[in-house]
């Protein structure tokens, strides 16, 4: 892992995933870019319906942050950008040119409603980069990876660089991986596609398919650091994420979400 990309807003959401980014960062020695992008019309209504509202300075807070982090990680290379534009769409370029490894950004935006699992823009992100994504929810504190639960119906994936994050947070952070997996039985692996299974220390088996639910249930009774999914063309993920905002009705959970890249299947 040699880039990781935090999109910030600047609110506490986004402080927190820009923590959870640098302790990632310290552990790879991954080049750190911080992003804040701004629309003009936003500030204008904002301006507008608040009588003279004025947003916090971008740059003094990124500054500010990337001063903290140089003092407690010296060698660490921090670098960021604020960008002038629709947010989805100038982050989306930014990630198809930047040659990034690894999305942070935290669940929801500033002045979202907490029965919002996901804000528009993470949707967004979540919905249309090719990039892995970890998703931060609000009010999350990173205090280390020791548990992974990777919720699954198919344990294969076509192309192997798509489990390169999680092999990387398993062999940085040693932690004990346990397979949701939602089905009655494990599918033989197709001719040409990798087996996760590796990956894995034990399994549970859920009847029930229902994605959400489950992880629900299963989360409830087992603590977890990390919950690590594959979004899939024709996966539950790629229904219910985004690029609307995703009530926390239709998806939910107190800990952070790797989303991986997958394929088709």
């Amino acid at each position: 892992m040699t880039h990781i990309i935090v999109p910030v807003d600047m609110s506490k959401n986004s402080k927190e995933a820009l923590r959870y980014a640098v302790h990632i960062a310290a552990r790879s020695g991954a080049r750190l870019t911080i992003v804040h992008c701004y629309n003009l019309l936003h500030k204008a209504i904002l301006y507008t319906v608040k009588k003279g509202y004025h947003e916090k300075n971008p740059q003094k807070w990124i500054e500010k942050r990337i001063a903290r982090i140089r003092e407690k990680h010296p060698g660490m290379d921090v670098r960021y950008k604020i960008i002038k534009g629709e947010p989805t769409d100038r982050l989306r370029r930014l990630f198809l040119s930047s040659g990034g490894d690894l999305v942070v950004m935290g669940c929801q935006g500033a002045n979202e409603s907490p029965d919002v699992f996901l804000g528009s823009t993470a949707g967004a992100v979540v919905k249309t980069t090719d990039i892995p994504v970890l998703l931060i929810p609000p009010r999350f504190r990173f205090r280390g990876i020791q548990r992974i639960v990777f919720a699954v119906k198919n344990t294969f994936v076509l192309v192997p660089e798509t489990l390169e994050p999680i092999k990387f947070i398993r062999n940085s952070f040693q932690p004990h991986i346990q397979l949701l997996h939602l089905g009655e039985s494990l599918d033989p692996v197709p001719e040409r596609h990798h087996s996760l299974l590796p990956l894995i220390h034990d399994i549970t088996r859920y009847g029930n398919d229902n994605f959400n639910e489950s992880i629900r249930e299963y989360l409830t009774q087992y603590h977890a650091d990390l919950l690590c999914v594959i979004r899939r063309k024709r996966g539950f993920l790629e229904k219910t994420l985004g690029p609307q905002n995703t009530p926390a009705s239709k998806f939910h959970t107190d800990i952070p979400v790797l989303v991986l890249v997958g394929d088709t299947y």
